[in-house]
């Protein structure tokens, strides 16, 4: 849920995000206890999405292709696909520790 704290809602007004993955022909009643949570809701959207997948790893062809956005709603599996794009185009993990500031970087000092 995001407010006028985040700049994206006027004073007293909240966004927020229910999503989940469709398990039953009625997707909305899927979610309807985490709606009945936010009530009164003013405005109610509804969308359903394909979840979609690269139909190969892009090893051969050299094009690599992102799976669709999931239920999460931080982009935690996003951040993994994004990571898992990296190793089948470089052939090894992306290495995050040489990404970090070196304390020489901050302070000036080794």
């Amino acid at each position: 849920m995001i407010s006028s704290a985040h700049n994206v809602a006027a004073q007293g007004k909240y966004i927020a995000i229910a999503s989940t993955t469709v398990e039953t022909k009625e997707p909305e009643k899927e979610i309807r206890p985490a709606l009945e949570l936010l009530e009164p809701i003013e405005q109610k959207f509804v969308s359903i999405s394909d979840l979609l997948v690269p139909k190969d790893l892009g090893t051969e062809s050299q094009i690599f292709i992102s799976r669709t956005y999931d239920a999460t709603t931080h982009f935690e599996t996003t951040c993994d696909d994004i990571k898992d794009i990296y190793k089948r185009m470089m052939g090894s993990e992306f290495d995050f520790e040489e990404m970090k500031r070196k304390k020489n970087d901050i302070y000036g000092e080794e």
